[in-house]
């Protein structure tokens, strides 16, 4: 399993959304949110996604979603979208990507915004909470 970013340019988000469209629906059945207005979200460039990349089956398998922010001087990385099949052959790729982030997008700090089974994993390697959000549909 690899990491392929995708860059937010027109071109990169046309030639690539045969990869990352199909993880929309799982999203927006979660999010309440209709897939097009997903797509409206990468196409503004409010959500970057991430490919997680099956090199023996040459096929995206799982879809990240980063939302950017700035929090005063600094660029905060929302990770806002995690969807996929067999999360734990791909989950420990979290290192890379945020070696990516600090390296390449030069995000000083990374927000996993996630359902609570991610609690434990992410404890494990060094996050810690700051906030818990909560829901009361209306």
């Amino acid at each position: 399993m690899k990491l392929v970013p995708i860059p937010t340019t027109v071109e990169a988000l046309r030639d690539t959304i045969q990869h990352w469209s199909p993880f929309l629906p799982d999203i927006a059945k979660r999010s309440k949110e209709p897939v097009a207005e997903l797509i409206a979200k990468v196409a503004r460039r409010d959500v970057q996604p991430i490919l997680i990349w099956d090199e023996i089956a040459n096929k995206a398998t799982a879809l990240l979603g980063i939302a950017y922010h700035k929090r005063g001087d600094d660029l905060i990385a929302e990770l806002i979208w995690t969807t996929g099949k067999h999360r734990e052959q791909w989950q420990d790729l979290l290192p890379e990507l945020e070696r990516y982030l600090r390296e390449h997008v030069g995000c000083a700090a990374l927000r996993p915004i996630c359902r609570p089974g991610w609690k434990p994993f992410l404890k494990q390697r060094g996050y810690h909470e700051t906030h818990v959000m909560m829901e009361k549909v209306l």
